[in-house]
């Protein structure tokens, strides 16, 4: 498989990315030891100054990895690929508890106005204890926590819930992730897979990202001779599923 080529030069975005780590961990170092004190001690406003300031400190850094996984994966051809035997469902189980621990750094929705319905994010999977796919686990491992978090960070419910579903075809396997989020317009179905595209309405322009996450995912698909594709309905969520040869 020929490389794929990308616009923007591979070595500046790495470079780029690597010399904002170090100011980035110094930050959030400081921060979190800082709100580590006895919260009596700090002034209300400090306290609050200083969450914020760590919170977006963490969203910097996940974009920060973002972009040099961005660059990894369109560098790579297939022959980089290192393939093994990955059992899915221990696989999904462990990504599925990275991506809530994830979602545990950043603030949580207001409460609801109904005492009775639940808050918080609740994944649900469905995979054969038996189904076993060929394929680069790291990239794999990548994948899935990438459906995963965007399926958390664009449901602004105060309960989110969030299926996954793991299917053996013969010859090949998919992976879907299912939300019950705000939905797509058709409109941006047609380039949410496109590098750094980022759908802009009255939900999701809030949302941090420089939409590199989806175009990862696609490529690492595509080296792998698989897809991604998404179904979605406004309103009512969406399902994006990843299909693999499985071997």
């Amino acid at each position: 498989m020929e490389r794929k080529d990308f616009p923007l030069n591979a070595q500046m975005l790495a470079l780029l990315a690597h010399k904002l780590r170090t100011p980035l961990s110094v930050i959030n170092g400081y921060c979190e030891a800082a709100l580590a004190q006895d919260k009596k001690a700090l002034p209300l406003t400090t306290a609050k100054a200083l969450q914020e300031i760590n919170t977006q400190g963490l969203l910097l850094a996940q974009q920060v990895d973002k972009l040099l996984a961005f660059n990894q994966v369109f560098a790579m051809q297939e022959q980089d690929l290192q393939k093994q035997e990955i059992p899915l469902k221990d696989l999904v189980k462990k990504v599925a508890a990275e991506a809530l621990a994830q979602a545990e750094k950043f603030p949580k929705p207001a409460e609801p106005e109904n005492p009775g319905l639940r808050s918080g994010t609740f994944i649900e999977t469905d995979c054969p204890p038996a189904l076993v796919v060929t394929a680069d686990e790291k990239l794999l491992r990548l994948c899935i926590l990438e459906l995963l978090s965007n399926a958390i960070k664009f449901n602004p419910r105060a309960e989110k819930i969030i299926k996954i579903q793991c299917v053996n075809h013969g010859d090949r396997i998919s992976v879907s992730v299912r939300d019950y989020g705000q939905g797509i317009r058709p409109q941006d179905i047609k380039r949410i897979f496109e590098p750094f595209y980022q759908v802009d309405d009255d939900f999701t322009g809030q949302v941090a990202g420089c939409g590199l996450g989806l175009s990862t995912v696609k490529q690492i698909a595509t080296l792998h001779h698989g897809s991604v594709s998404v179904v979605s309905d406004r309103g009512l969520g969406s399902i994006f599923t990843l299909d693999l040869p499985i071997a």
